[in-house]
């Protein structure tokens, strides 16, 4: 039984889609298996602000991908280098008039080693610079980290991004504290206003009064040490002045009206009598 024309175009139509088909299928198998392609961008915004009294941050990246040997940073959806950037703008502000900052970038590097072990470093640098041009102040982050994926590909974008993350977890730690150690008397608040415990600036010129320095709380028991010397120095005073206070006044010469023989435990004092009459007798005129 012979077919028609028409009904074997059909039919090769249709073969034809089906091995189409059939050669897809593996392809979205093995994409649905891949891992996903999309990464989240880092941001640090979430963290606390670091306030610096300078009028501007500037920004220098002297180690981008590829700057080290064997560096293969590169390759990860958010380079270590993109990620310190992220971060400088992310946390470091600007709240002062005058002065300037630079961050710099020195290492930002991601390593194979072998194994599969991944081997990143980052390291970045503060400097504060006062109006007249000099260093006024230097804070050094540096950090090292290493991650061994297991049986993932060490240099997929996934493994990559892992690592970058972790790695920047320690870098705002480190450059948190380095900062506070190390430039805390340049820390401000958001309105500019010098932070508690920060050094001020006082004019001790000829004929200026000295300012009282402020006592925090942190500060009492050292405030308290203190005003012992003068609290002492007017205990002092007033018991230097207690005895004439409390100076027994002198006896009256009289009787007294109410115990006119005296006290009975103190000896009684000899009676004075006065002369009889015409015992006295006045003294005779010599011519």
């Amino acid at each position: 039984m012979s077919q028609s024309p028409s009904r074997v175009k059909n039919f090769l139509r249709f073969g034809s889609l089906f091995l189409a088909l059939g050669s897809i299928s593996p392809l979205l198998t093995a994409c649905g298996d891949s891992e996903p392609q999309s990464f989240a961008p880092l941001d640090y915004n979430y963290l606390s602000k670091m306030h610096l009294n300078v009028a501007h941050i500037e920004i220098v990246d002297t180690a981008p991908p590829g700057s080290t040997p064997g560096d293969i940073s590169g390759k990860a959806p958010t380079t270590p280098q993109q990620a310190l950037e992220q971060m400088a703008r992310d946390r470091l502000i600007a709240s002062g008039t005058e002065g300037s900052g630079t961050f710099t970038i020195t290492k930002a590097s991601i390593l194979h080693a072998p194994g599969g072990t991944l081997l990143g470093e980052l390291e970045a640098h503060v400097d504060l610079s006062a109006p007249s041009g000099g260093r006024a102040g230097y804070a050094l982050a540096h950090i090292t980290r290493s991650l061994n994926p297991g049986d993932k590909d060490p240099e997929s974008p996934a493994v990559l991004y892992d690592l970058t993350s972790q790695m920047m977890q320690d870098m705002n730690v480190e450059l948190e504290f380095q900062i506070k150690k190390s430039l805390h008397d340049w820390l401000v608040d958001a309105s500019g206003a010098p932070l508690q415990g920060a050094i001020q600036q006082q004019d001790i010129g000829p004929g200026a009064p000295l300012a009282a320095p402020s006592i925090s709380t942190a500060n009492a028991p050292a405030a308290t040490a203190q005003s012992a010397p003068a609290s002492a120095a007017s205990s002092s005073t007033a018991l230097s002045a207690a005895p004439a206070a409390s100076a027994p006044a002198a006896k009256p010469q009289g009787p007294d009206a109410i115990f006119p023989l005296g006290d009975d435990d103190a000896p009684a004092a000899p009676a004075v009598k006065s002369p009889k009459p015409g015992v006295l007798s006045l003294p005779s005129s010599h011519s």
